[in-house]
């Protein structure tokens, strides 16, 4: 029976870079708790107590800090629309199936979904994992691993232009890309990025992303209530001021490489891929609250009611700050 580390990949499929599901024998011994929170798997992986494991994927899919007491009191993102550029995406899981308004796929010659894409649209707008789940998802489906930024360009291009199609009222303000395409090491023709961000900006929208300089999202992860600044694996001593940090680890996503088989991850450690779209459901949030807001003023305000909470996002802090907004009117 074999023995797993902390921050180990057991996730059991052929298309992951775990356990390929044709060469796994026997079960995995199930670890210690402590160990068992740093691991990433899924619904396949067979632990010999599975118990301990089932709870912690089941916990997981609940987004953090509050977010399902907001939806109780209606705030879900109803009647917003906005954009995400990430992976190919399998349409149909029940986790977002019938959530996507547009998919516009700019990868040449592959219908094959990705584990990225599922998993950002699932912790935006999932029915259970998402932060702002009546929300509609605009997507842009783009091959990161090409290292081109063209394609993110492209993309970033056309949702200026579905934009101009859309009522006053429904208009993108917020584009989710959990990838840094402005980095120089990760992407060429990241210039022409960052130039299509301020074009972007300049025209209204709020482009919330990884790369160094153009983000204010960062990493955190919560354990037994507490909130850490980093990652499980990788923790920071201190938060970065002017940043929000948000958490991206110890949560549940959605899994699915082709429109057959649904699944979910429990992901120990998250990257900050995971962080962007909970961090951009929230001020979907503050959109639906009061969509008199310019995407820039629901950012400062989520920016600034952070820095009063130790830089660590406050959803419900927030949402009152944009309440009173509207009285300000």
């Amino acid at each position: 029976m074999k023995k797993v580390e902390k921050f180990d990949d057991v996730r059991v499929s052929k298309f992951t870079d775990g356990y390929d599901l044709n060469q796994v024998e026997g079960t995995i011994e199930t670890p210690s708790l402590e160990i068992l929170k740093t691991l990433s798997f899924n619904e396949n992986t067979i632990f010999s107590n599975p118990e301990p494991a089932t709870k912690i994927l089941q916990e997981a899919k609940t987004p953090p800090l509050g977010i399902k007491e907001i939806h109780k009191m209606g705030i879900t993102g109803n009647g917003v629309n906005v954009a995400i550029i990430d992976q190919p995406l399998a349409l149909d899981h029940p986790e977002y199936k019938g959530k996507i308004a547009s998919y516009t796929n700019l990868v040449k010659n592959s219908n094959i979904s990705s584990m990225h894409g599922p998993a950002v649209v699932s912790l935006l707008v999932g029915e259970n994992l998402g932060t702002a789940p009546d929300a509609k998802v605009y997507y842009w489906a783009t091959p990161t691993w090409e290292k081109d930024a063209r394609y993110e360009v492209k993309a970033l291009e056309q949702i200026l232009e579905v934009n101009k199609t859309l009522p006053e009222n429904k208009k993108i303000k917020f584009v989710s890309v959990s990838a840094a395409p402005g980095r120089a090491e990760m992407r060429n023709y990241n210039n022409l990025w960052n130039e299509a961000v301020k074009k972007a900006q300049a025209s209204g929208l709020c482009v919330v992303e990884c790369t160094e300089g153009n983000r204010f999202v960062s990493a955190g992860w919560i354990d037994n209530n507490k909130f850490y600044y980093g990652f499980p694996h990788l923790p920071m001593k201190r938060m970065q001021q002017g940043q929000v940090h948000v958490p991206n680890s110890h949560r549940t996503i959605a899994e699915s490489y082709d429109n057959k088989h649904f699944s979910y991850i429990y992901s120990g450690v998250g990257g900050l891929s995971w962080g962007i779209p909970y961090a951009v459901g929230i001020l979907c949030l503050g959109q639906q609250l009061n969509p008199s807001l310019s995407a820039n003023e629901l950012k400062q305000i989520l920016i600034d009611t952070a820095q009063e909470n130790n830089c660590i996002v406050n959803p419900q802090k927030f949402l009152e700050q944009v309440k009173l907004k509207n009285k300000e009117l």
